[in-house]
């Protein structure tokens, strides 16, 4: 047994498993293949049919089930989702997190609702779509609230939840995504976008951070008009899949309840800018207390009234986000003088 915890890929662990001749032939006869047949896969010669895996899960030794069938998962995402005496992830949200929502909605204070109903969907999407653990981050992305008369340009990250590498909060990651991220390039369009692979062709933009090997952004919408989006990103390949996606729009449709009716915009509302890398902009969020606090002095000492916390925070978010559109401006014009 300890041996076959240094496996690193199924093959690997099926070889391990079948090293004894009696016990390969006892399981190969268990799962009505033949044993030369389990030798071929384990050695990587044949790749084995989805429907022959899952017989062959069904006859498995207990304590060999949930380390084998999580190895299995990475080369076959999809290998539980069509047999319910394995499928681990349901391809529909439980009826009782349903209920657990509108209790919240209709219980929780209002200072604390929004921020109840936000952690109860991300970690909801966690424990649904990553039971296992194997690398999901899932984050929600606003719309930055414009000036007076101007349109929106720039989304941000206002908190997440991960599984390893990621921590599992998210809540002090900030980054403003533009036109150059697939979060922008989703708010521009209402539809949702997946990137499957960085070695994917695609016309989608894509901004890939650290971990991050596949990705899928979905809109929040209400009413045609969008508040922002549910970005989630794996750190396996391939991780979207058909289920997955439809799994992670009908998360996306839910989580237009931790936003209120002022916060959704019109798709012509949106122009958005391009924003630098997420390396250059966060020395700029370092002194972010201490600007709000300047802008609370500010505002109590030359405008003679007093300034809301919340108001404080989204006028430092629109100065941010000028300085950082005005960034990537300064680093392209740079880059063309030296064309």
């Amino acid at each position: 047994m300890e041996k076959r915890q240094e496996a690193f890929t199924w093959q690997e662990f099926l070889g391990h498993m079948i090293e004894d001749v009696g016990a390969r032939e006892r399981m190969a006869e268990a799962a009505h293949m033949r044993s030369v047949t389990l030798q071929r896969w384990a050695s990587g010669f044949s790749k084995p049919r989805e429907d022959n895996l899952r017989t062959l899960l069904k006859v498995l030794p207990a304590e060999n089930y949930a380390p084998f069938t999580r190895l299995l998962l990475v080369d076959f995402p999809d290998l539980l989702l069509e047999d319910p005496t394995l499928n681990q992830m349901h391809q529909e949200l439980p009826t009782e997190f349903y209920a657990r929502i509108l209790r919240a909605l209709a219980l929780t204070p209002q200072p604390m609702c929004r921020q109840t109903l936000q952690d109860l969907i991300l970690h909801q999407i966690l424990e649904q779509i990553d039971p296992e653990r194997c690398g999901l981050s899932v984050s929600l992305v606003c719309c930055v609230l414009p000036r007076q008369g101007e349109r929106i340009r720039s989304l941000r990250e206002i908190g997440g939840v991960g599984s390893p590498p990621w921590p599992s909060d998210l809540g002090q990651k900030t980054i403003f995504l533009g036109a150059e991220s697939l979060a922008g390039h989703v708010m521009s369009t209402a539809h949702h976008g997946v990137i499957n692979s960085r070695e994917e062709t695609t016309f989608l933009p894509a901004n890939w951070t650290e971990h991050e090997q596949s990705v899928a952004v979905f809109p929040i919408a209400r009413c045609t008009r969008v508040a922002g989006c549910l970005l989630v990103s794996s750190a396996r390949e391939h991780f979207f899949t058909q289920t997955r996606v439809a799994l992670l729009e009908r998360y996306a449709h839910l989580a237009a309840l931790i936003f209120e009716p002022s916060e959704f915009y019109d798709i012509g509302a949106i122009n958005l800018g391009i924003m630098p890398s997420e390396k250059i902009q966060a020395p700029y969020f370092r002194d972010f207390n201490q600007r709000v606090s300047r802008k609370l002095t500010e505002a109590a000492t030359l405008q003679q009234r007093r300034l809301g916390l919340q108001e404080a925070h989204q006028l430092i978010w629109q100065d941010l986000e000028a300085e950082l559109l005005q960034v990537f401006l300064t680093i392209d014009l740079t880059d063309q003088s030296h064309s």
